[in-house]
């Protein structure tokens, strides 16, 4: 029981530092692309170099927003799942403590008898 316990807090500790890390998949060639689209559909002359720097600030804050998100909820899952294996270790120890009550019960009905 407590190797399952270990593994499967190495498992959830593995999915953390995985899912933690955010992909991103926008490229600066993307963001030019589309800051470039907008701005010819644009009526109002616009500097381009500024649009751009300020979308990919706002990428990077968005990013470093949804990470810290994913730290928190993650976080939150193995205090949970810490909280359940502790529980479920403590049921562990009760069940044994039971048994050995149980069978010191029963040897002391049958040498009564």
């Amino acid at each position: 029981m407590r190797k399952f316990v270990l593994a499967s807090f190495v498992v959830v500790l593995g999915l953390f530092l995985f899912a933690t890390q955010v992909p991103v998949s926008i490229t600066q060639g993307k963001v030019a692309g589309a800051v470039s689209d907008a701005i010819s559909k644009s009526e109002v002359p616009v500097d381009e170099e500024i649009v751009e720097q300020a979308v990919i600030d706002s990428l990077k804050i968005l990013e470093n927003g949804q990470r810290r998100r994913l730290t928190y909820l993650f976080a939150a899952y193995i205090v949970i799942w810490l909280v359940f294996m502790l529980y479920v270790l403590r049921l562990e120890q009760q069940q044994q403590l039971l048994d050995q009550r149980l069978a010191q019960l029963e040897q002391t009905s049958n040498s009564e008898e």
